[in-house]
């Protein structure tokens, strides 16, 4: 059983071995903690000024890299709900972030807000020759989303596990 929690927050849910959560949810939690690393890993660069990203392609593979595992993390988390729920099945990955609106596990205002995270990775993995790395920085400076993204999902999880 792993322990969820948010990379910097120590007030957030936790999960411990005490808390027995069926199997179906496993995936789930690797997923958060796989999302909770590679916020951990962008987070200190934020700190990095815009003119420094332009100039160091470390820099910029080093945040690429992260910033698309951590929306295919959120788009897997959303693919796995939709499934436990019993929802239909969404045509793309951009429904099945506004599914989780539908669904009561976001609110509809913030799933409409982050839905484009779906083309923001499509882009870093099918555009990769011309990506515009200002709007990668862009989505650097908005790790929140993901942050309050992650934070949704753990208190569905909490509800979900007090319900078995």
């Amino acid at each position: 059983m792993a322990i969820i929690f948010r990379y910097y927050d120590p007030n957030v849910i936790k999960f411990s071995k005490e808390m027995k959560m069926p199997n179906e949810f496993s995936g789930i939690e690797r997923r958060l903690d796989e999302l909770n690393e590679r916020l951990a890993r962008l987070e200190p660069l934020k700190e990095k000024e815009r003119s420094e990203f332009d100039v160091d392609p470390y820099l910029r593979d080093i945040v690429e890299r992260n910033l698309e595992v951590a929306a295919q993390c959120c788009i897997d988390l959303c693919h796995r709900i939709i499934v436990l729920e019993d929802a239909r099945k969404p045509t793309d990955y951009y429904e099945a972030i506004l599914m989780m609106g539908e669904l009561g596990v976001l609110p509809t205002d913030f799933a409409r807000h982050l839905a484009p995270l779906a083309g923001f990775r499509n882009v870093l993995i099918y555009e990769y020759l011309g990506i515009d790395w200002g709007h990668v920085y862009k989505n650097l400076l908005a790790l929140n989303d993901l942050v309050v993204f992650a934070d949704y999902i753990r208190r569905w999880l909490s509800q979900k596990a007090r319900a078995e």
